[in-house]
């Protein structure tokens, strides 16, 4: 059970029929506030005392009562902060905005570059989906953060994001629902799965994930991962909101203060043993970790002796299912089911990471509910395919769990894969191919978008039979961006460690949070439940004009190296977590003058 003072407090109605409202946890869980508190409406009202124990409260898309409405502006008229996901028009009305009576759905936002939260960051307009509310604005500018577009060029004069003060408080409204916006933009429309009205809309005889997005997802935008940076907006939200009383941190991606991390894996299709090996050995060339995904007939060219060790050697395995090109639903659970148990017998574990053959995927989330049935953790068949020859598919470069229609979380990552050697050597994807020196020089730019600017896995696929001698080998494409990804500095994983590290990161929780402000010190302690090694906090470097000048974790000094992260100057904090035990933080920021700091 979560703390009853957690710094922030999510307001929901589980009897909500905005089902996937709820999805704002799984938000905060990404950007790593695992401090957090939901409150269910349907148990009860919020009442002035529980308010008052939170740095942060967010208000999701629910409907309130005005009672409920009158409490959380005392609120923030008492000196709280407020987000509130497409509220009620009478409360976005009480912070400043002017309904219009008329709504807006599917369309794009427009950050705002005057306003002062946006500071370091140049994006292009980015889709939302679902419905909002069109609102007018007669403050100042400055204080919208960003404004609905009718088009990727067509900026309007209606916010999208505003933020602003009341009494001693402070606010931010979303006209959209940023959780039901996050959730159609992973997983794409319900009505075009293999069991909506609209199934295999890209004309491929086959069901994928790609169907999801045709007409959805806008191409132009494939480059960016539209969901998480709408996430760094809400980020920076929190960061202004909580730091008017004191900083808040939060965990970064990555272990050892990495900027991004790469996943390296392939499918079997057909390899021979001696194409798995040379992979293998081209991997190991570069000390990075492989995942290979295995079809039912290469069980018996990868004896079980032979895929321990390479285990025991850092690599992974999972299956490579097929249930058929078009599954029905009843298929793709069994047909799943049959081929898991025929993985464990063989190979004596659970296959906890997945990509099935083609990327078959049925039904909207009945794929993911049926691989965690079958004890999968890690799923990667979210891939480009017709229409979306690569980038971020469902919007992101991160690790990110689905939600049903009924707005029950499942617990499965989607890793989503941002390029496939098959699909850019060959037309398969009905564009034009690149010749290899084009896709070692493609991979590039996507390693450097995820490195630099996005901060997000880079995560491609290299088929080991492709790796073949010939005119379409991908040898030297996967040595290069091998050698380039090295050089850059990512932090590689394979699919288990991916999952067990990030099941650790949001097993840790917070308690006895505390800033002092004469001597700018914060200090607060976090438990894990599963370990976690060189998890990094993350921290401005500069709070209120003061330099950060000293942290330590149970009294050992953590060194402080800031550097620019999504447009501004932070600090990680890199340590090891060990499961049930105590680690006390101290982080001080002071003047250069500061005795204690030396």
């Amino acid at each position: 059970m979560l703390p009853s003072n957690a710094p922030i407090l999510v307001v929901w109605d589980s009897q909500t029929a905005a089902r996937l409202s709820g999805y704002v946890t799984e938000i905060l869980h990404v950007e790593g506030y695992n401090w957090f508190a939901v409150h269910d409406l349907a148990s009860a009202p919020v009442t002035p005392a529980m308010l008052a124990r939170h740095a942060v409260v967010v208000l999701t898309h629910v409907a309130i009562s005005d009672e409920t409405q009158n409490n959380l502006l005392d609120y923030v008229n008492q000196g709280g902060a407020l987000i509130a996901l497409r509220p009620p028009e009478s409360l976005a009305a009480a912070c400043g905005l002017r309904p219009e009576g008329r709504d807006l759905a599917d369309r794009y936002i427009a950050l705002n570059k005057t306003c002062a939260l946006n500071e370091g960051v140049s994006l292009p307009t980015l889709q939302f989906h679902g419905r909002a509310e069109l609102y007018q604005w007669h403050g100042d500018p400055a204080h919208v953060m960003a404004y609905f577009a009718a088009t990727s060029k067509v900026v309007t004069k209606h916010p999208a994001i505003a933020v602003g003060t009341r009494g001693r408080g402070a606010w931010a409204v979303f006209a959209y629902d940023l959780a039901e916006s996050t959730v159609y933009l992973h997983q794409g429309r319900p009505d075009q799965s293999s069991t909506g009205p609209y199934p295999d809309l890209d004309g491929d005889r086959s069901y994928k994930p790609n169907d999801l997005f045709v007409g959805y997802l806008d191409p132009a935008l494939c480059p960016y991962p539209q969901a998480d940076l709408q996430q760094d907006v809400l980020v920076r939200i929190i960061e202004w909101l909580a730091g008017r009383t004191s900083p808040l941190p939060r965990l970064w991606h990555y272990p050892e203060a990495a900027p991004a991390a790469a996943f390296i894996n392939g499918d079997g299709d057909s390899m021979s043993r001696e194409d798995l090996v040379n992979t293998i050995a081209t991997v190991d060339r570069f000390g990075v970790p492989y995942t290979t995904y295995l079809m039912l007939r290469d069980h018996q060219k990868i004896e079980p002796e032979y895929e321990s060790a390479l285990r025991q050697y850092g690599h992974d395995f999972g299956q490579h299912a097929f249930a058929g090109a078009l599954p029905s639903l009843a298929e793709m659970r069994s047909g799943l089911e049959s081929e898991m148990e025929a993985f464990r017998t063989r190979y004596g574990h659970d296959p906890v990471t997945y990509r099935g053959h083609s990327v078959i995927w049925a039904g909207w989330t009945e794929t993911a509910a049926y691989l965690r049935e079958n004890d999968v953790r890690l799923d990667t068949n979210f891939a480009p395919g017709r229409y979306h020859h690569s980038g971020y598919i469902n919007g992101s470069g991160l690790p990110v769990k689905f939600m049903d229609e009924d707005g029950r979380l499942i617990d499965l990552y989607e890793q989503a894969t941002l390029s496939t050697d098959d699909g850019w050597t060959t037309d398969k994807l009905f564009a034009a191919p690149y010749s290899v020196e084009e896709c070692i020089a493609q991979s590039k730019v996507q390693a450097d978008a995820a490195f630099d600017r996005f901060h997000t896995v880079y995560h491609p696929y290299f088929h080991p039979i492709r790796t073949r001698s010939g005119p379409l080998s991908t040898q030297s494409w996967l040595e290069g961006i091998l050698a380039y990804c090295r050089e850059r500095g990512f932090h590689f994983f394979n699919g288990v460690d991916w999952v067990d590290f990030n099941d650790g990161r949001r097993s840790l929780e917070l308690a006895d949070y505390g800033y002092d402000r004469e001597t700018q010190t914060l200090t607060f302690t976090l438990t894990a439940a599963a370990s976690a090694r060189a998890l990094s906090l993350i921290l401005p470097h500069s709070y209120h004009g003061a330099p950060m000048r000293r942290a330590s974790m149970n009294g050992d000094s953590v060194p402080i190296e800031p550097q620019e992260l999504e447009g501004r100057r932070q600090v990680l904090l890199p340590a090891d977590y060990t499961a049930g035990a105590l680690h006390v933080w101290e982080v001080q920021w002071a003047s250069g003058d500061c005795e204690d700091c030396a």
